[in-house]
């Protein structure tokens, strides 16, 4: 028995029985972010004052021994990088950010093209196997030299570059090998060859965003070229569980390229003190010991709309990174993907790391038509 006040391991694991409904073969994929859920969940019960022992019959705190846990565990660690493309200027630019992010520490990175004919109706015509099985020998020929031609270009290694190509709906090719394969993050351009505004992002970015459950960059082609760079991050958080959820990320980040944080909170404009706010953003220490070696700036802004101001202070700041979660207070009301992270990753110039609560995998499992279909029958 616990003391009153406090909670056996199987209490505590009951509030997150949601979990539990991961694929057994991704479950150590998803550990860090089961951590963070955890430690997330701790923070704002140890405010409720409703903490108890994490492990039943232990005195340990259920606080300290998540974070104890976590602290030796939780840095996010690029180990696979995914990158696809449709060998457009935009997309090349999203392989050279790609290339940054996996020349440190010595990561993988796969170059993906989705082939998307084949999923074109054909009306009146009926398939002809044959002339398929041509148009994939001819499309994997032309990939594979232009792949190596940009390997060559843009001086990616070798031994740890490797190439794919599918056919198929690009963007749910994508997050299915992202998502089967375990990848550590996908990297994808704003736009590509079917570009119609800069002010606008490509129909497969936003569905891989949107739908992705792996960690997502977004792209954007820059004015000025040059090398790539992350010593600003800019973490956006209302407070809430789904958008602190990022804030692991930022630091982890922030540790291996020795970068500072700006953790940014954005509240309506008939708040009189904001400055009373800054004691809501949680301590980084809680996500990592050498979270007070890091740089870490906070602001409060007052906008209408949130995106607004997280947009104006990434060009001031000349971020180089921004880290959001996918969703904020309003959490599950929009299923897929808040309105603010939308429009920042529409917005922005800077490249958009998006994160998603898994909790998101339990609340809405089905996310493609096949999915829906499945249940029918």
């Amino acid at each position: 028995m616990c003391e009153e006040g406090t909670i056996s391991r199987p209490k505590f694991l009951q509030l997150f029985s949601g979990l539990r409904s991961f694929p057994k073969k991704t479950r150590s994929d998803t550990d860090l972010h089961f951590r963070a859920y955890l430690l997330n969940y701790t923070y704002i019960a140890r405010r409720k004052n409703i903490l108890g022992d994490l492990i039943q019959g232990s005195r340990k705190p259920c606080r300290f021994a998540v974070q104890s846990y976590y602290r030796r565990n939780s840095m996010y660690k690029l180990e696979r990088i995914l990158c696809p493309t449709d060998f457009s200027p935009a997309s090349v630019e999203a392989i050279r950010f790609a290339s940054f992010l996996a020349a440190d520490g010595g990561c993988q990175l796969t170059l993906i093209y989705v082939d998307e004919q084949e999923t074109t109706p054909l009306g009146y015509f009926e398939k002809d196997e044959h002339s398929v099985d041509q148009h994939r020998e001819l499309v994997s020929g032309f990939a594979h030299s232009k792949f190596s031609e940009i390997i060559t270009q843009e001086g990616l290694p070798a031994d740890r570059t490797t190439m794919l190509v599918r056919f198929g709906t690009a963007y749910h090719d994508i997050i299915e090998v992202a998502e089967d394969n375990r990848y550590s993050l996908v990297v994808i351009a704003t736009e590509g060859l079917g570009r119609s505004s800069p002010h606008l992002i490509g129909r497969t970015t936003e569905r891989v965003v949107r739908l992705c459950r792996t960690p997502v960059v977004t792209v954007k082609p820059r004015q000025v070229k040059g090398p790539w760079k992350i010593e600003t991050i800019l973490c956006p958080t209302d407070f809430s569980e789904y958008s602190n959820f990022a804030i692991p990320y930022a630091v982890s980040l922030a540790k291996s390229y020795k970068a500072k944080i700006i953790l940014l909170h954005v509240t309506d404009l008939f708040v009189q003190q904001p400055e009373s706010l800054l004691q809501k953003f949680p301590d980084p220490k809680i996500y990592h010991d050498d979270a007070d070696k890091i740089q870490i700036e906070k602001i409060i802004g007052r906008d209408v709309e949130p995106e607004n101001t997280i947009v104006r202070l990434a060009e001031e700041y000349q971020t180089d990174l921004i880290v959001m979660g996918t969703h904020g207070g309003r959490g599950m009301r929009r299923v897929q993907i808040g309105n603010t992270v939308e429009e920042v990753v529409r917005r922005t110039m800077s490249p958009v790391l998006t994160i998603t609560h898994p909790i998101h995998k339990a609340v809405f499992p089905r996310r493609f038509k096949e999915d829906y279909s499945e249940t029918e029958t």
